[in-house]
């Protein structure tokens, strides 16, 4: 249920939160008004306020820690798409200093590989079903072609461990996206904050159980104020994936785009 919360559009996710905790308030204050003519409700209106303290420490803690890991995630996931494409590019660039046989396997691969990483790999990983069983196309052909590649001048050898180097550093890029893809907050720390949003929820109907209007405000916001968190952390939490917020191959793209100087198509090209 969380995945596919997750999975809608930003807008949906806010309609679908603010409704789910507004929702929870009004089935809490519903029972708090039944329970308002029980004998009890006189030592239910006893409940103290200090019980709030402990409780929005502890919601506050757990929704900041996440909060930190949610936003590391996607911090990560710009910079290794960005590792990713610098490093392609980079590889190119090296193998235009080596024969015109060796630099064509190099541009083709490079080529191949940022064709299958918007087509396939992103999808795949929107669908949480990308796997680095999966050997991708293009660079790992270009990586066997330069590592039986014999060079015949000391300028021809730096460039072939160069553009070694840059590949191997574009598929360890690939590699920690696809496991970054896969992270996400579980479903039992979606259940502990809910639990603590209707702990909160509960101390307020009890402690204004004869008072209605004022139960109905104070639950409306901690409600609000809940949902609000929620909300940020789903729409930031699956960069990788589908729904809320999340990172298209932008650069992979500019590096691949024919139009643009200095890009893939552009370099191989030239160095024909």
């Amino acid at each position: 249920m969380v995945v596919w919360v997750e999975s809608q559009s930003s807008l949906v996710i806010a309609l679908l939160v603010f409704a789910a905790c507004y929702g929870l308030a009004a089935v809490i204050f519903a029972a708090s008004v039944i329970a308002s003519r029980w004998p009890a409700a006189a030592d239910l209106k006893a409940t103290t306020p200090g019980i709030l303290s402990p409780l929005g420490t502890i919601a506050g803690l757990l929704i900041a820690f996440l909060a930190v890991r949610v936003w590391a995630n996607f911090d990560h996931a710009s910079a290794y798409i960005a590792q990713e494409a610098s490093a392609i590019r980079e590889s190119v660039l090296f193998s235009e200093l080596l024969p015109g046989d060796m630099g064509n396997a190099v541009c083709n691969g490079a080529k191949t590989y940022l064709e299958f990483a918007e087509t396939e790999d992103w999808p795949a990983m929107a669908q949480g079903r990308a796997s680095l069983r999966r050997l991708p196309p293009g660079l790992p052909a270009a990586l066997r072609s330069l590592v039986s590649f014999v060079p015949a001048t000391p300028g021809q050898k730096i460039a072939q461990q160069r553009a070694v180097v840059a590949i191997e550093q574009a598929l360890e890029a690939r590699r920690n996206r696809i496991l970054l893809s896969e992270a996400a907050i579980a479903p039992i720390q979606w259940f502990v904050i809910l639990t603590l949003d209707g702990l909160m929820l509960v101390t307020f109907a009890m402690m204004h159980i004869d008072r209605p209007p004022t139960a109905v405000f104070s639950m409306l916001v901690i409600s609000t104020a809940v949902a609000a968190s929620l909300v940020l952390l789903m729409v930031y939490d699956r960069p990788l994936g589908s729904g809320g917020i999340t990172l298209q191959p932008v650069a992979l793209r500019e590096i691949e785009i024919g139009d643009t100087p200095g890009s893939i198509t552009d370099l191989c090209r030239s160095a024909r």
